[in-house]
């Protein structure tokens, strides 16, 4: 039996195929650059610590850039000709930023599909402050573009952000499980409009709306979730 092939429509939310043993590594070498990071944040070290961490990690860069980097651009086209392997979603997926379990970027950002919802939960680190023990803005922005064009797996075609209006409520602390909700409200031709949400501890801190703009055609229900079709409005 040969294995399958994937087109980029075919990766939904926490339904990617099994990472190879690569594929594990990476990520294993990903979390503990991502441990690095938050270790350099004001480290308290003498002078001579430092110029021997730079030395060393000076070093490793060397080495590591050595080995080149596999063409995004030829995996990309795979998948969008639907000639895709399962290590072409992972390449794709798993460097992701903030929801790439490879990425050194990234806190995770785990995300899934619960009935018309897209949720999402991750705990931010000193790396991701903005004001004192809060996570920055900026980031909840982006977290949230992730999420809400993550409603996107519940319709056909594909887009890019063209609005998204954020209200902050309350500061969302560092250190602690950030719930992230995202679900379309309503599809107007190639436009797809969706709300979303972030919650600390059952309060939610930030509201936000966003219109996704399809590329290529209207944008319409898949239809095995025709049934969502009494919950947004086409």
């Amino acid at each position: 039996m040969s294995d399958p092939r994937y087109h980029f429509r075919d990766i939904r939310v926490a339904e990617t195929p099994e990472p190879g043993e690569r594929a594990l590594l990476h990520r294993q070498l990903g979390r503990a650059l991502a441990e690095l990071n938050e270790q350099v944040l004001r480290l308290d070290a003498s002078e001579d610590s430092l110029r021997g961490y730079i030395e060393q990690v000076q070093s490793l860069n060397a080495a590591v850039a050595a080995h080149g980097q596999r063409d995004y651009a030829t995996t990309l086209r795979r998948l969008l000709d639907g000639e895709g392997s399962g290590d072409d979603v992972t390449d794709l997926v798993d460097f992701e930023i903030l929801t790439g379990k490879a990425s050194p970027l990234s806190p995770p950002l785990e995300l899934w599909l619960d009935g018309d919802r897209v949720c999402g939960k991750a705990t931010f680190g000193p790396a991701f402050q903005g004001p004192p023990g809060r996570l920055h803005g900026g980031v909840i922005g982006l977290a949230l573009d992730i999420v809400l064009a993550k409603t996107q797996d519940f319709v056909e075609q594909i887009g890019v952000t063209g609005t998204l209006k954020i209200r902050y409520l309350a500061g969302t602390p560092l250190g602690k499980p950030v719930e992230f909700e995202a679900r379309p409200v309503r599809i107007e031709g190639r436009k797809l409009i969706c709300e979303g949400s972030v919650w600390v501890d059952g309060q939610q801190t930030v509201a936000a709306e966003g219109i996704w703009i399809s590329s290529r055609g209207d944008y319409r229900l898949k239809p095995e979730y025709a049934e969502l079709e009494a919950a947004i409005r086409v």
